[in-house]
């Protein structure tokens, strides 16, 4: 078998200065975005598009000067950053371009003072004469051209709102590029993931260079190795008991024959009432032994259970005919069975071969465990949709972990119930036949005998031609 290799990629590098790299990145990119900005300003400043923050101030100074000389405002070809409200000396408005609320504003904050602030705007009240002349204005840096001051009234806090949606955007698009590549650093690691899952181990180990997510997957590798290993010696054994399996029911099939045969020879004697009863149980018990071999055979090459073979059969019929070979079986040990039967179907639609074999094994199992003059009660009953026979033996009942793996293949480690003779088949044959009928094998132990209670439920079908 070749052993697969794990690609070495060129250059490995931590997780930690791949993060530092985007930070780097981030950080440049914030700084020289701050600076820009900030040339920007200072060049559209110098050009005249945007105005210092003290030129509104120094309009209003000027005009102030003016007015408290008693000379009229000539037209001047500067935009006003400015705005103004006249008074008469008695507090009604004559002129201005501040609104009527504004304006009453303005006059408000300026009768203590001449010159005040109130976020956001200075004000400055000028008089002569009986007018009054209050104009507003912010220190702010502003737009030249008008149309942009309208819509952008403060340039710095423009040029500010521009930054921050630059510095968001910027971090997004970074974290979206970091998290792309560490997706793509990761596929090799999610790859092999998927088909370890899979039991797929002929693979190799795709390395994403960070150092990191190399630990991992190398540890992965080892895993996958390993894993290999030990599913191939798993298959390799499994192969080998099936082999086993399938040797020993030749072998059994010679010895077989040879005790039918006799059994067949003993019919044609004369023989009491009673001897010819057991001649009848043992040529039954041969034909199921050979049944039983057969689907044995059949289970160690197709690696399965044998199909179902379902018939319509009559319920009581067929009772009858388990519970003489469980009588059967139990009279070897001089055990009496306790046989009851509770709201039956009178027909049942099953495989009454591969059944019948299913309820023999736990039954056999049963004898076993129970001592010598003791009992077993075999109870058949329908329990919803179900009919479930169930067997209770008083022997030393179940362990814990023979409650859980005894329908397991080849358990035998249940040393309350160890036999000698035993491969661990038959509870596991059982629950393979009741696993095709879609039911299902429960193990308990007694509460009134604390002997183990095997149980088997499968649904009640109905045919399909009834």
């Amino acid at each position: 078998m070749e052993v697969t290799k794990v690609q070495q990629a060129r250059k490995t590098t931590k997780l930690r200065n791949i993060f530092l790299g985007y930070l780097v990145m981030f950080c440049t990119g914030t700084i020289a975005l701050a600076l820009i900005l900030v040339l920007i300003f200072y060049v559209l400043m110098s050009c005249g598009i945007i105005l210092p923050a003290n030129y509104a101030e120094n309009q209003v100074r000027e005009d102030k000067t003016i007015i408290e000389a008693g000379k009229t405002l000539q037209p001047d070809s500067r935009q006003k950053l400015y705005k103004y409200a006249l008074f008469t000396s008695k507090g009604r408005l004559v002129e201005g371009n501040l609104s009527e609320k504004q304006a009453q504003a303005a006059w408000n904050v300026t009768q203590q003072k001449d010159t005040t602030y109130q976020f956001p705007y200075n004000y400055v009240k000028v008089s002569h004469h009986d007018k009054v002349t209050v104009m507003r204005y912010s220190v702010s840096a502003q737009f030249e051209p008008p149309i942009l001051r309208q819509y952008l009234p403060n340039a710095e806090l423009s040029f500010f709102a521009v930054f921050c949606i630059a510095f968001l955007g910027g971090g997004v698009l970074l974290a979206s590029n970091f998290g792309r590549k560490l997706t793509h650093k990761m596929n090799g690691l999610q790859q092999a993931t998927k088909q370890i899952q899979a039991q797929d181990l002929d693979f190799s180990i795709q390395l994403s260079g960070v150092m990191e997510i190399d630990q991992v997957l190398h540890s992965m590798d080892t895993m996958k190795e390993t894993l290999k290993t030990s599913l191939q010696k798993q298959w390799n054994l499994e192969r080998s008991r099936r082999e086993q399996i399938s040797a020993l029911a030749h072998d059994i099939k010679t010895p077989l024959t040879i005790v039918r045969g006799n059994v067949e020879l003993l019919t044609e004697t004369e023989q009491s009432e009673e001897q010819k009863n057991y001649t009848d149980y043992i040529a039954e018990s041969i034909r199921q032994m050979e049944q039983y071999i057969k689907t044995l055979i059949e289970m160690s090459k197709a690696e399965t259970v044998a199909t179902l073979q379902t018939e319509t059969i009559d319920t009581d019929f067929y009772l009858t005919k388990i519970k003489d070979q469980v009588m059967a079986l139990a009279a070897v040990k001089k055990i009496s069975v306790v046989f009851a039967a509770f709201n039956l179907p009178k027909t049942l639609y099953i495989d009454p071969v591969l059944l019948e074999r299913a309820i023999m094994n736990v039954a056999s199992n049963a004898v076993d465990q129970t001592p010598e003059y003791s009992e077993i009660r075999l109870t058949v009953e329908s329990v919803g949709d179900c009919i479930q026979f169930s067997i209770v033996d008083e022997g030393p009942g179940f362990s814990a972990e023979g409650l859980k793996q005894a329908a397991e293949q080849f358990y035998m480690g249940d040393s309350s119930r160890r036999l000698t003779g035993h491969y661990g088949m038959g509870l596991y044959i059982t629950k393979s036949i009741v696993n095709l009928h879609g039911g299902k094998l429960i193990t308990t132990n007694s509460t009134r005998t604390g002997g183990g209670q095997v149980s088997i439920e499968i649904p009640i079908r109905v045919s399909s031609t009834s």
